[in-house]
Formats: structure tokens, C-alpha cells, sequence
């Protein structure tokens, strides 16, 4: 009976591209069985750490020892094996197919992710390696024709053992497609969850359509990898790239949505879900991707997971938490904030509110900041006009952070029927939607308001047709932010795609994504950052203030606040 860790595991490598080869299948390795051979092998690869719990010794500039753990073999080939770009620094792929044959200069065009990359490897020729010859690369940083490699590259000093465990990982690194990848196909899952518009699922939808292959511009043609791929039985080689959007809804309550899931998936491996929307926490979507190694790419949701290490979700930004930090972020960078003038937050004791008053307390709790006031609200609890005479009967001066939507902000004026007051109050963009607009003009002058989009007015130019959305106060709204994102989301995943050149594996869609150029020539968002790690690709926000008028003049009285 396989132990339950191990059949854990095994699943894992056959979900995230590594699978055992045809001629790897000895009955151990190192006196180990072959999948507990790939675990130890991921680790020392992935982390820096031997079979025997410790660290990895490296050697670099020649004889400098330094902590593996610092220079895994990650950090440079990447989770796929299939190298990296970064500037003038070209790291080559060594994962099992490469590795073990020759390097022509057709094989050089093959591996192309832009200009610079493919200048970089022509020329770069050599024999295949055989396990001798990769030891003594490892080891001593030599090639299979006894050229020394890079100095940028450590050497590690493994014993016979784990040099064992490490070769047997590398032959068996992204030498097949992930699931969900076809002969000449990719499958993808979108998710809907209960609660949200029809409008903006059929809005997502439509444009996942078009990726799938309604339209023919839309498909991925790969005759020109036909032509240039050496090992043409590596990778898709004739035809079009057929997509499919599987369409998975999630019912109930969030503590069902993983076993509902968990049977689309069985029923169908997908290699990535692409979009998704929900107005719920997407925590339960991306603990399952992040289990199973499974590309969660752009998902419509101002409820993301906020964390500094998981790995496999891609997001916009951080929602309505990044809100908050930017409005901490902001207040500080004012330098005028005494210990005498009061801080409140007020929010409702639900996922919206929760989460862009934590963005705000974290980060103002990091700036070494006066703890902030809090008056959180039932969700049922009404707001009356004496509600907020009571937030200020004490208060000449206040810094208020209302995290509240339209219906809470009714009766928002009554905090200015007391001119002898001054204060800063906050809100957000986010939760009021379009109701922004209608904030009464007397409240204009001491609303700060967070904006986590390009401005309306270069919006409009950038993107013609939004341009009368926003004369009318319909920016941002439901039809056109669901649309932008996914017009974003459809441009990034085919650049992905052609960065793959053939290679599908899920861990290199998110490295493809990682390598790609931060891009400002967009309509959404001010500025989109790419890079090793980065899972908010939108960081930003602005404070902005309303004009006078019915309909509004948005002005910035921040610039872009990076949190």
C-alpha cells in the first residue's frame, strides 16, 4: 500500500509537469522508491536542502562557500527547468528533454521569449549531457565538451548520493505536458460563483470565447514552431492551438465550494483556470489551486488572498486591502498627522469592510503610527444622522475613514453641518462604484477618495469607447471594468503562450507571465509590474477629490501611491 504522503505527492508531480520517464523507472533510486526520489529531489532543487535535512554547499566565484539555501537552482532556471531572461543575464534550460541532447542553432530560436533572448543563446552549441557529464557540470562547472561554464553559475560539491537524487529530478523536469494539455489543445476552467451579475459573467464569458477559438485571429497558430523545433515530438507541431473554457459554477456556502471543485476537476483536468469572477472571498479557489498546483490567471475579485509566498494565483492587485494601505500611505507622506488629531476607521463587521480596514491598520501600524480608532458596525445595524453626530461630538479635528458603501454614505452630509469642525474623510472608489459621483458637494472639499484605476480623463483616451461611460458617471461600472480586465487578461495569456513556445507546462505559464515587460500603454490601470514572485500586478492608487457639479471632474491630489 503506497503511504498517503507519498500518494499526495505522486499527484502533485502529475499535476504540476513532472512526470516519471519511460527509462526512469528503476525500482530505486539512491535506495529510494521513484517518487520519494522526486520529492527529495524537488526540495534540494527548489530549496537548497540535501536528502539529509541540511543545507546545500555552493561554491561561487570559483571557491567563495556560501548557503545553498540562498542559491537554489530555482532562483535562476526557474520552477520549470526552462531558464530565464533577465536584462543581459540569459540562465539555459536544464530540464529533462534539454539536457540530454545536443544544442543546435535551430534548438537556439526554439527557446526564444523576445529579441534579446534569442541574440543571447545563438551560438550556444554543445553535445547532450549523460549523467557523467551533468555530475561534472554540477560539480565543477563544466559542459559535456569540457567548456567551463559561467562563473554566474554555482558549483555544488554533492556527494554520490544526493548528486543521484538531483540528476534523477532534472531527467524527469517538465518532460511532458502538464494535464489538460492535448496533442494540439489546452484546456482551461473559468468560475462563477453565486451572486454574480449576469451581466458580468456573460461579459466574461464572451471574451473567453474568443480566446477558445470563436474567432480564428484569436487562435495560437504554431506552424512557426513546427518549422524550428528540433525535437518536434516535444510539442504541439501542426495546425492551430484549440482552446476550451470549461465553465465551473460554485453553489452555497464557501466552506462546499472545494468539494464542488474537486469534481470539476476530476471530471476534467484543466491545465490553468483563466478569469473567474465572484463577489465573495476567493480564499477557498486559490487554497485549491495553490494544493494543486494548478494557475489561477486574473480572477475578478476585490477579495484576493494577501500573502507574500504562495505561489500559483495571479491577481490584479490586492483589491480592496491595497484601498487601505494606500490611504495609510498617503496620510503619512502628508508629514502633518499630530499625536492630538484622532484616527477613525468605521466599517461594517463584513468581508468588504474587514478587508480594506486591515490594508489600512497593517500599513499604519508598520509606519510606527498612533493605533487607529475603530467603530465597527453590525451588518444589520442602521445609520442615523445621530450615528454620526456621535462620531464627532468630541472631535474638532478628525481623520474619519469611512470603508462604506452608497446606502451607509446617505446621510454622509451631516458631518459638515458643523463648520468649526475640520477634517480628512476617506472613502472608497471601490465600494461606492458609481455612486461616487453623487457625494454631496458641500462633503467634496474634505473627501478623500481612493482610485485604484488610471484616471477617467486618460482612460477615455487610451480607451475611445469608455470615453462616454465617463461623461455620464458610469466609471468605473459594471459592463466595462468586467470587460477591461478581461481584455487584459486575454492580451497577458497569449503572450504567455507564445513565450511557451510549445513547452506547456503550468509552472512555466506563471514564469512566462513573470518574464514579461511591465506595461503602462493600457486602459485599466496606470501601470502593470511583472517580475519573479509578484502576484499583484497592479500596485497602486490614487487620492483623487470630486469637482463641483452633477457630473464631476476627478482630480488627483496624490500621484500614483505605491504601498
Amino acid at each position: 500500500m503506497v503511504a498517503p504522503g507519498i500518494l499526495t505527492f505522486l499527484l502533485l508531480i502529475l499535476v504540476s509537469g513532472i512526470s516519471l520517464a519511460e527509462n526512469s523507472m528503476q525500482s530505486t533510486i539512491a535506495e529510494l522508491s521513484p517518487v520519494e526520489a522526486l520529492k527529495v529531489g524537488e526540495r534540494m532543487y527548489r530549496e537548497g536542502i540535501l536528502s539529509t535535512g541540511e543545507p546545500m554547499q555552493a561554491l561561487v566565484q570559483g571557491d567563495i562557500p556560501v548557503d545553498s539555501t540562498m542559491f537554489s537552482c530555482v532562483s535562476c532556471h526557474l520552477r520549470s527547468g526552462l531558464g530565464s531572461v533577465e536584462g543581459r543575464i540569459v540562465t539555459y534550460p536544464i530540464d529533462g528533454i534539454t539536457l540530454y541532447k545536443p544544442i543546435t542553432n535551430a534548438w537556439n530560436v526554439r527557446w526564444l521569449t523576445g529579441s534579446k533572448y534569442a541574440r543571447a543563446m545563438t551560438g550556444v552549441l554543445r553535445s547532450a549531457y549523460n549523467d557523467e557529464t551533468l555530475a561534472a557540470a554540477i560539480r565543477g562547472g563544466v559542459n559535456p565538451d569540457g567548456k567551463v561554464l559561467n562563473y554566474a553559475m554555482p558549483r555544488y560539491p554533492l556527494g554520490d548520493k544526493d548528486m543521484a537524487l538531483m540528476i534523477f529530478y532534472l531527467k524527469n523536469l517538465a518532460v511532458k505536458p502538464s494535464p489538460g494539455v492535448g496533442e494540439n489543445s489546452i484546456r482551461y476552467a473559468t468560475i462563477v460563483t453565486e451572486g454574480v451579475s449576469q451581466t458580468d459573467s456573460a461579459v466574461m464569458m464572451s471574451i473567453l470565447k474568443i480566446m477558445a477559438g470563436s474567432n480564428k485571429p484569436a487562435r495560437f497558430s504554431m506552424m512557426a514552431l513546427s518549422s524550428i523545433a528540433s525535437n518536434p515530438e516535444d510539442s504541439i507541431s501542426t495546425g492551430y492551438l484549440n482552446i476550451s473554457v470549461a465553465r465551473w459554477e460554485l453553489k452555497g456556502s464557501l466552506a462546499s465550494w472545494r468539494s464542488q471543485l474537486e469534481a470539476y476537476y476530476k471530471k476534467e483536468p484543466v491545465f490553468a483556470i483563466v478569469g473567474g469572477i465572484s463577489n465573495d472571498d476567493w480564499r477557498p479557489i486559490h487554497e485549491f489551486s495553490e494544493e494543486n498546483r494548478i494557475p489561477c490567471i486574473l480572477p475578478i475579485t476585490e477579495l484576493p488572498v494577501i500573502s507574500a509566498s504562495d505561489w500559483y494565483t495571479l491577481y490584479f492587485s490586492k483589491g480592496l486591502y491595497q484601498e487601505g494601505e494606500a490611504a495609510a500611505k498617503y496620510l503619512h507622506g502628508t508629514g502633518n498627522i499630530g499625536q492630538d488629531i484622532p484616527v477613525i476607521q468605521v466599517y461594517r463587521n463584513n468581508k468588504q469592510g474587514l478587508a480594506v480596514a486591515k490594508g489600512f491598520e497593517e500599513t499604519w501600524a508598520g509606519l510606527r503610527q498612533q493605533t487607529a480608532d475603530k467603530w465597527v458596525l453590525r451588518s444589520d445595524e442602521p445609520i442615523t444622522s445621530e450615528l454620526w453626530k456621535q462620531l464627532t461630538a468630541s472631535k474638532k479635528q478628525a481623520i474619519i475613514l469611512l470603508w462604506l458603501d452608497s446606502k451607509d454614505l446617505s446621510l454622509i452630509a451631516t458631518l459638515a453641518d458643523t463648520p468649526d469642525r475640520k477634517m480628512m474623510v476617506f472613502v472608497s472608489a471601490t465600494l461606492l462604484g458609481k455612486e461616487m459621483y453623487v457625494l454631496p458637494e458641500k462633503m467634496r472639499e474634505i473627501i478623500y477618495i481612493t482610485f485604484p484605476y488610471r484616471l477617467p480623463d486618460d482612460f477615455a483616451k487610451s480607451e475611445p469607447s469608455f470615453a462616454g461611460l465617463t461623461r455620464s458617471n458610469e466609471y468605473p461600472a459594471e459592463y466595462p471594468m468586467t470587460k477591461a480586465k478581461m481584455d487584459l487578461t486575454l492580451m497577458i495569456l497569449n503572450r504567455a503562450l507564445f513565450m511557451m513556445k510549445g513547452r506547456f507546462h503550468r509552472d512555466r505559464l506563471i514564469e512566462a507571465i513573470d518574464m514579461m515587460q511591465d506595461e503602462t500603454a493600457i486602459p485599466l490601470y496606470l501601470r502593470l509590474s511583472f517580475g519573479p514572485g509578484q502576484r499583484y500586478i497592479s500596485k497602486g492608487c490614487y487620492i483623487v477629490k470630486l469637482g463641483a457639479g452633477a457630473t464631476p471632474k476627478i482630480t488627483p491630489v496624490s500621484g500614483w501611491v505605491i504601498p
